[in-house]
């Protein structure tokens, strides 16, 4: 849904995150920096993508020759109007615009209620398309059944024959039987996973996580940090940090 920008009398103690606002004496700004052109009285905003009555944006910028009566916002990273797929880079050629299809949102919100960017999935005639927080184009995911695809969580995905970390597949993973402990870490009927490689010396059977970290792990017999081993005081450093904020 478009919104109007938030009115912010300066430029000065804006919001954290990206935004577009309606600042005092400056206009429609993209941060602090001002929308040129811009016509305040029409100007609407969704995530990085806006629309006025003649121009289409991005992050402040103008997509050149885009449609604002038939534009709209598909998710976190995609728009289109009557003519083209756009993403914040700008017009997409490498899609298939007729059968061109969004999976997800492109984000969750944060511990504040803002939206932030995950990784995030389309389709077309053509296969499967990954964008991430920076990426400026869709990256090609190659082999896989579009039809049974699904997302798991925010990082981990499947179809019918792979699962995938951020669009990297997980060799020997099972997707039938997988499950995601959080957005690193992972099992299926017969191996536990970081991200998309297997932990070889993880104990199947008492492997757990944190809830209140997603880099750490521990089983009967070692401790983990981003998939590596960790001795016990270091296992309970990280465990200290989040508590404490550190």
């Amino acid at each position: 849904m478009w919104e109007k920008p938030t009115a912010w009398p300066s430029a000065q103690n804006l919001p954290g995150g990206n935004g577009y606002y309606f600042i005092d004496g400056q206009g429609v700004c993209y941060n602090t920096y001002p929308v040129k052109h811009a016509d305040a009285e029409t100007f609407v905003c969704r995530f990085d993508f806006a629309k006025d009555k003649a121009r289409c944006y991005r992050m402040g910028e103008p997509f050149k020759g885009a449609d604002p009566t038939s534009f709209e916002v598909l998710n976190y990273y995609f728009a289109k109007d009557k003519h083209h797929i756009y993403n914040i880079g700008g017009a997409d050629k490498k899609v298939d615009y007729d059968t061109f299809e969004v999976l997800d949102t492109g984000f969750q919100l944060n511990e504040h209620g803002q939206p932030k960017k995950t990784t995030s999935y389309a389709k077309d005639k053509n296969g499967l398309w990954m964008m991430e927080y920076y990426s400026q184009q869709p990256v090609a995911i190659k082999g896989i059944d579009t039809a049974a695809f699904s997302r798991i969580n925010g990082s981990y995905a499947k179809d019918s024959r792979y699962v995938l970390w951020r669009g990297k597949k997980l060799k020997k993973a099972d997707p039938g039987t997988f499950t995601a402990f959080n957005t690193n870490y992972g099992k299926d009927a017969a191996a536990v996973f970081f991200q998309e490689q297997a932990l070889a010396n993880a104990d199947y059977a008492t492997f757990e996580t944190v809830d209140t970290n997603v880099t750490i792990a521990k089983d009967k017999d070692r401790f983990y940090h981003f998939g590596e081993e960790i001795t016990a005081a270091e296992f309970a450093e990280c465990l200290k940090d989040v508590l404490t904020g550190g």
